[in-house]
């Protein structure tokens, strides 16, 4: 409480005890004591009356109509302390008798319509109809009011009262205006349950007019008996009712406004207190109709009941009945308005439902589709889940989506890389297309005609402010509006940080799985895929190649021309993989100059023909050096495995792939294949005692690389000879297992003699001559090998005794023995050696027909010559020479 406050609450409070110790001591002469009363009374309505002008500038909080009401209440102060300077100036200033009527009266009653008005305006925002039931219900109390005081009091002191006519009228409108002032006040008070400031405004007002309406009704008493004077003992209310309305008057500015919630108790009582507010009057003025009714029956002599009370009564019932009309046409009116504002809240109780119904809807959409973008990181999933799912959320018939390059400078729309929706409307797809970059949320209608009239609805698709793309919604028969520009901007956020995550997945995928070098799949990735399409193959039932790849010399290039260089070689051997690759196809780095191709449902003969025509690209291409046209030659090394037929793992395809490799790297085509013998040579080696040997015979191979290659040769020429006689198939087997180990004995024979370029010496010579014999013990000494031993000790015997080691001739040498014989001969006799060049084809046939009955076998001899001119190959130019030729005419 602010000391202006405190100092106006102690000046009352000293003003009142000064006015009480007057009445009670009457200092002085009865001049002074008039004088002092007179001016004492102006002070408290001035001070009020400035009061209800200050808050009508300064009280802001309040609505304008109450603030008026204020000010009307502060006017009817000054009107009455206008009155009361008037009343004084004539009693104590001039020292005469206040005429009454006179001037003073009009202060006096001038304050009352102010007061009335002012109470009323007080009702602020009440309707109309509310404001005029409160004013009939104050007319009809006041009515029975006035009833009680005219015929008790006031009667007869009008008949009695010498006052001119005027004079009396004046008198009682005093009290009358007080009544219905007070009513007024009372019915405003019991409406104030909001504002608590307000309420207590209304009580002090309330209080003010009660006193103000007791001073008046005694005031009118006296002065109709002719007793009243200055000072006189009700002087006191007078008083004291401008303090308590001053004090209504500054309250509102001195407490803060109060717009609490009104509890359900207060609003049950209010209900009852608005009740009784409209049974009272009625009450109240029946009650005083019926007692002046009992008054005048009981009066002697006539005991009956008079005209003026009949009047009276007449005009509280036709009050009644307007009242009660006004209220029947009310309570119409509000019933209809009632009506009306239930069919409008169950309209807009449903559409709020429906609207509720649909942002639940739309909130479930978007979590559907935050929840599949983000358990993806495949970045074609994260854009099919938001065509999915994303027009349900908005409720839309059409989408689009872009995306681009957010490094990009260019200033062009990205691309549409999905849509869904458009059907025939292919014009709005088309007008979509043509619009500028999307780089905040916007709506843009669509132009009509043309089959594209509509609202688009877009949003870039933003990640750390990288605009990656857009997203596009379109409606074909409604509008967007706020709230689905809000769903929409989350939209754009979700996809982008999806899309990001996806982008950033596949770039570290990409990387994970790429040689950094030649950008094909690295080892570990072709690894992983070979697991997969060697899967599907087992499953689908279907063929899978693999080629293993080795560039000829690439050690000799790179120490030739330098790394750099080399790895541009590896680039280019990349790039012609990359584009021989068919659909399906994979091509991969499998070491430092290895590469390896994964051909799904693809036969070894259609892996052959995609090898002979890289390895032809290859070596016809060959490889430019920058600012260098000299071609510098590349060769290209391939061996070829298929499933089922070389292996029922990726395991075995790989090795035989890999054992391929190797023989294509001593043919002379460059191209390798598993051929059926080389099967069924794999067959064996599968087998515990010949995989022993056969280990022994890869040993052998790695200190003479003569050995390996010739034992399969001879394994394939003595099967040729079997097949002529018509041998079984266990004799096949015998000759398959002797002619893949005949040279096992070899393993003793020291690597000097094994690697010597030229002739042996005859000592060398008889050490050489042992390794049948230590081949015999080797097999000998193995389970499952015995039906195979005669093809391994017996295949250097001559038909006419003169081999070794045991000199047989004849028939004496095993049958196994005699086909192996011819089968060795023929190849030792065509394959080239360090020291010379392998014997013609034809030559070397000349040669075995020539030697037939003396060297070997005749039956054998003959059916060898049988089957190598019906299997004789053809004789083309070698891949050297056509290499040369093309290079010479791509030359010129």
């Amino acid at each position: 409480m602010s000391r202006l406050q405190k100092g106006i609450i102690g000046a009352a409070i000293i003003y009142a005890m000064v006015f009480i110790a007057m009445l009670i001591l009457r200092p002085g002469t009865p001049e002074f004591y008039h004088a002092f009363f007179n001016t004492y009374q102006i002070i408290p309505p001035i001070c009020s009356g400035i009061g209800g002008v200050f808050y009508f500038f300064r009280g802001r909080r309040m609505s304008p109509m109450r603030r008026v009401g204020w000010l009307l209440i502060g006017i009817a102060c000054l009107s009455f302390a206008l009155g009361q300077c008037t009343w004084t100036y004539y009693e104590s200033i001039r020292g005469v008798e206040v005429p009454f009527p006179g001037w003073s009266d009009v202060g006096y009653l001038g304050a009352y319509p102010c007061l009335i008005v002012g109470v009323f305006l007080l009702f602020g925002s009440m309707p109309v109809a509310g404001r005029t039931k409160l004013i009939l219900d104050s007319a009809i109390a006041a009515l029975g009011a006035g009833m009680l005081s005219w015929h008790f009091v006031i009667d007869r002191q009008w008949e009695t009262s010498d006052l001119p006519k005027l004079g009396k009228i004046i008198t009682v409108a005093y009290p009358l205006g007080d009544v219905i002032t007070i009513f007024g006040v009372i019915v405003l008070l019991k409406t104030m349950t909001a504002d608590r400031v307000m309420r207590r405004s209304c009580a002090f007002l309330a209080a003010g007019m009660t006193l103000l309406a007791f001073f008046d009704t005694s005031f009118a008493i006296m002065t109709l008996n002719g007793t009243y004077k200055t000072g006189s003992w009700t002087d006191w209310a007078c008083s004291f009712s401008w303090i308590m309305i001053g004090f209504a008057l500054v309250l509102p500015t001195w407490l803060p406004g109060s717009n609490k919630a009104v509890s359900i108790t207060e609003r049950t009582r209010n209900a009852q207190t608005s009740l009784m507010q409209m049974i009272l009057p009625y009450l109240a003025a029946f009650a005083a109709f019926a007692v002046i009714c009992i008054r005048d029956y009981n009066e002697p002599p006539f005991h009956q009941i008079g005209v003026s009370t009949l009047v009276t009564g007449l005009v509280l019932i036709l009050l009644v009945i307007l009242r009660q009309m006004f209220t029947l046409t009310e309570n119409r009116r509000l019933t209809l308005q009632l009506r009306r504002t239930n069919e409008g809240l169950e309209e807009t109780v449903a559409q709020r439902t429906r609207q509720l119904e649909w942002r639940t809807e739309q909130l479930a959409a978007l979590h559907r589709l935050t929840k599949e973008i983000n358990t993806t990181l495949d970045h074609d999933q994260v854009l099919n889940q938001v065509l999915e799912h994303a027009p349900n959320l908005l409720g839309a018939d059409a989408a689009v989506i872009r995306l681009g390059d957010p490094a990009s400078s260019s200033e062009a729309n990205f691309p549409i890389v999905r849509q869904t929706g458009f059907g025939q409307s292919g014009p709005g797809l088309n007008w979509i297309d043509q619009l500028p970059r999307c780089r905040e949320i916007e709506v843009i209608h669509m132009p009509g005609g043309a089959g594209c009239a509509g609202a688009y609805l877009r949003a870039p698709l933003l990640w750390q402010g990288q605009i990656l793309g857009s997203v596009g919604f379109v409606r074909w028969m409604s509008d967007f509006d706020a709230s689905d520009v809000k769903i929409i901007e989350g939209v754009g956020l979700e996809v982008g940080a999806a899309l990001n995550n996806a982008r950033q997945y596949q770039t570290a995928k990409h990387a994970a799985d790429r040689d950094s070098v030649t950008e094909l799949y690295n080892h570990r990735a072709i690894h992983q895929r070979l697991d997969r399409e060697f899967e599907t193959a087992v499953q689908q039932n279907r063929p899978l190649s693999v080629i293993m790849m080795d560039l000829d010399n690439f050690k000799l290039f790179n120490d030739t021309y330098g790394h750099p260089t080399g790895d541009q070689v590896l680039k280019h051997v990349a790039k012609a993989l990359s584009e021989t690759c068919r659909e399906g196809d994979l091509a991969g780095r499998y070491g430092g100059d290895e590469f390896i191709m994964l051909l799904p449902d693809t036969t070894a003969n259609d892996a052959r023909a995609l090898a002979e025509a890289l390895r032809e690209r290859i070596n016809f291409d060959g490889f430019r050096r920058p600012g260098d046209e000299r071609i510098v030659p590349i060769g290209l090394s391939l061996g070829i495995a298929d499933y089922p037929n070389d292996g029922l793992s990726r395991h075995d395809l790989l090795n035989a792939a890999d054992s391929n490799l190797y023989e294509a790297k001593v043919s002379d085509t460059g191209i390798a294949q598993t051929s059926s013998t080389q099967r069924s040579n794999r067959k064996l080696r599968a087998e515990q005692s010949f995989g022993t040997l056969d280990s022994m015979v890869t040993a052998v191979d790695n200190k003479d690389r003569y050995t390996r290659r010739h034992s399969e040769d001879v394994t394939d020429f003595a099967l040729w000879i079997a097949a002529e006689l018509g041998h079984s198939d266990d004799t096949m087997r015998d000759i398959r297992i002797g002619g893949l180990l005949h040279d096992v004995g070899k393993i003793g024979v020291p690597d000097s003699i094994l690697r010597k370029p030229g002739r042996l010496t005859a000592e060398e010579y008889e050490i050489m001559k042992q390794h049948p014999h230590l081949g015999a013990l080797l097999v000998g000494a193995l389970p499952g090998m015995e039906s195979s031993l005669d093809a391994v000790r017996s295949h250097h015997e001559r038909w006419d005794g003169k081999g070794y080691p045991n000199g047989l001739a004849g028939n004496e040498i095993p049958l196994l023995g005699r086909i192996l014989a011819v089968a060795d001969a023929f190849s030792a006799m065509t394959t080239d050696r360090p020291y010379r060049k392998g014997m013609d084809w034809d030559k070397a046939l000349a040669e075995i027909e020539a030697n037939i009955g003396t060297q070997f076998d005749p039956i054998s001899g003959a059916a060898f010559l049988r089957a190598a001119r019906g299997r004789r190959p053809a004789s083309p130019p070698s891949a050297q020479e056509s290499i040369a030729h093309e290079r010479d005419v791509k030359a010129a």
